[in-house]
């Protein structure tokens, strides 16, 4: 069995792993369009701060380690087209000839592209984007000299890479076409919350602000300007700016083809099967089932990216394995406070039917002598809670957590399971969780979410 393996990000290289394990006889081979293999670009806000562990994080394997494994990776490489019916793909390597290669099964990892209106036209030279490596260098290259810097896009990238430039004390102005920010992970509350913080720290941010037109001009003494214009007229200009706002899937292979769903991700099954015979998709050019949300939705996660190309490997030869539906569960790094989500928003539970509410609360710690981070030091360690769940039934339906510990993914990882399996929130009241020392509720935020909810919705 010959199986080939478009896309060497996240979802290419872990199907690559588990068929190698699943199918030791099959040859494996993985085409990448790019140099390298398995960039994280989460790593890139890292990077920008001035992370010294940045050249190890930004990747967790290399070709050298896939070819070890016994799969054969081609960098450089892309493929142009491909052939279901046949079987065939067009390889065209990178200053060379086209060729054909064939497959018996094909796995779709082709990822997503930046999304950037085609009213901006090319990529001008003050506009950059944040994917790759290469973005990541040339933002570093920017904030060298850079006297202010615009971001467009007020989502997890933007407000990461924000965060970083002032760490860098790169003044930053953040525009947001939405209400709020982070509006697809967090509800008003949380994000009101947020934007509070990020004004405290000294990042402009304006909500509401649509863009519309772009355009770079001559400054002062020749200094090039980079010029956001939005809907309502309102005009930010910077050294350059960096277009945030989000991804869209890479299905184009297979487009015409292919059964294609949410912002024209590939539609798949639960074991990965495309609607094409042998041919599966993984990642960020798939859908994604959500727990409690209907309908299979775009969701570029690069968890849900890992579990996919396994279960895509796993499933290659007939349907042994279903994935599990995901949560949608992110940790991101807002400067020193830390924000994990898991789960959806009360505003999407009430769109998909839920009669849903929150319940929350704020956890102090009660010696603060040394723990002060750096930059956020008019502030006392904490953290919030926010719960989603159903009225009636106490079902956790979503999660969101925001503190200045460094590392609150534990809570995140925690929740996730529990809204997986349809758990309540008495559910996880009594179970064993750790005594928290040094807080001022040192019991477990279980127990206290349980009694917030009782308070405000009892059981007859």
């Amino acid at each position: 069995m010959r199986v080939v393996i478009v896309g060497g990000s996240h979802a290419g290289i872990s199907c690559a792993l588990r068929a190698r394990e699943e199918y030791p006889d099959a040859e494996v081979v993985m085409y990448e369009k790019q140099g390298s293999i398995g960039f994280i670009a989460q790593s890139i806000p890292l990077y920008l701060r001035g992370d010294r562990h940045f050249e190890k994080l930004k990747s967790y394997t290399d070709v050298p380690a896939l070819e070890r494994q016994g799969i054969v990776v081609r960098v450089n490489t892309e493929i142009c087209r491909v052939d279901t019916d046949a079987k065939t793909l067009e390889v065209t390597p990178a200053g060379g000839a086209a060729s054909t290669d064939r497959y018996d099964k094909l796995v779709l990892a082709t990822g997503s592209y930046p999304s950037i209106p085609l009213a901006f036209g090319s990529y001008r030279d003050s506009l950059y984007l944040v994917k790759n490596y290469e973005h990541a260098m040339r933002i570093k290259t920017l904030m060298e000299t850079a006297k202010r810097i615009v971001i467009i896009g007020g989502g997890a990238i933007g407000v990461e890479i924000a965060r970083a430039l002032l760490y860098r004390n790169v003044p930053t102005t953040l525009l947001q076409s939405h209400a709020t920010i982070l509006d697809r992970y967090v509800d008003d509350e949380v994000s009101a919350d947020i934007i509070d913080s990020l004004r405290s720290a000294g990042l402009d941010v304006h909500t509401g602000a649509v863009v519309t037109e772009f355009e770079e001009v001559s400054g002062p003494g020749g200094r090039r300007q980079a010029i956001a214009t939005t809907s309502d007229g309102r005009v930010f200009s910077g050294d350059g700016i960096i277009y945030a706002t989000g991804f869209r899937p890479n299905s184009f292979l297979v487009g015409d083809a292919a059964e294609l769903g949410d912002k024209g991700a590939i539609v798949v099954d639960d074991y990965m099967r495309t609607s094409i015979p042998d041919v599966f998709a993984v990642g960020d050019c798939s859908t994604t089932n959500l727990t409690n949300v209907a309908r299979p939705v775009y969701v570029p996660h690069a968890s849900d990216a890992f579990r996919q190309g396994e279960i895509a490997a796993i499933n290659l030869t007939g349907p042994r394995q279903r994935i599990n539906p995901s949560q949608g569960t992110y940790n991101l790094n807002i400067g020193s406070r830390t924000m994990c989500i898991s789960g959806i928003t009360r505003k999407r539970a009430i769109e998909e039917g839920f009669d849903a509410e929150i319940a929350s609360y704020r956890n102090e710690f009660l010696d603060i002598d040394d723990l002060l981070p750096s930059d956020d030091n008019d502030e006392d360690p904490y953290y919030k809670v926010w719960l989603v769940y159903e009225r009636g039934t106490h079902k956790i339906l979503g999660f969101e957590l925001r503190g200045t510990a460094t590392d609150l993914s534990p809570y995140a990882d925690l929740m996730s399971l529990a809204i997986e399996r349809g758990l309540t929130v008495e559910d996880l009241e009594f179970v064993d969780f750790y005594f928290k020392q040094g807080y001022a509720n040192p019991r477990s935020f279980s127990k206290y979410l349980a009694a917030v909810v009782r308070q405000q919705d009892p059981r007859a």
